[in-house]
């Protein structure tokens, strides 16, 4: 593995999008063509944007103390979310997806588990599905940079060639709620597990 590839950058940077994502991959015979590109860039901004919006928790308020404006808008939010996980179910079992596998994604690139082996060296063209509840996936172009052999397949590393600035903002944004979530459960563990040693 490369010193500076992805793996290696994700792994010294524990900012990083760690999750289990289908994963589409296709070779390019060469790089693609700028309109197709910035489609992507919006795409992916837009995609980013909308898991921000359905990330983002709500001030729980207690049902008595919300004005009956208040609660006819959660009532249209649980609506509006309850439709939206229907229609990614119905668009999903319409379109088939590869297994979920293991996948590290920075602003630099991204590597996951494959059962195939990509073409060290060569562009691809990278399709995450980073959502449940958006269909769309999260599409970039790089190259290969190193394809190691593990137990049940390889461990790939694409560099990305370049995000735009408002993709890579809403990615490292993705990226560090991913971590401070992570940070408050491993701080819940050690308090519960300080419990129950004290009890």
């Amino acid at each position: 593995m490369k010193e500076n590839s992805p793996e290696s950058v994700q792994a010294a940077t524990t900012l990083c999008y760690q999750g289990l994502v289908p994963v589409e991959w296709e070779s390019l015979k060469g790089p693609p063509e700028q309109e197709l590109l910035h489609r992507y860039e919006h795409d992916n901004a837009v995609l980013l944007q909308g898991m921000t919006v359905m990330d983002e928790q709500p001030v729980v308020e207690r049902e008595e103390e919300l004005s009956s404006l208040g609660q006819e808008l959660q009532r249209i939010d649980y609506k509006l979310n309850l439709v939206l996980e229907l229609l990614a179910q119905a668009l999903r079992s319409w379109r088939k997806l590869p297994a979920p596998v293991p996948v590290r994604l920075s602003v630099e690139g991204v590597s996951w588990c494959s059962g195939e082996r990509l073409p060290v060296n060569e562009p691809v063209m990278v399709r995450l599905y980073l959502s449940p509840v958006f269909p769309n996936p999260f599409v970039a172009s790089g190259r290969v940079e190193s394809l190691r052999e593990e137990a049940e397949g390889y461990r790939v590393s694409v560099r990305f060639d370049g995000l735009g600035s408002q993709v890579r903002d809403a990615l490292e944004k993705m990226v560090f709620r991913q971590h401070r979530r992570d940070v408050a459960r491993a701080r819940l563990r050690r308090l519960a597990g300080g419990k129950a040693g004290d009890s």
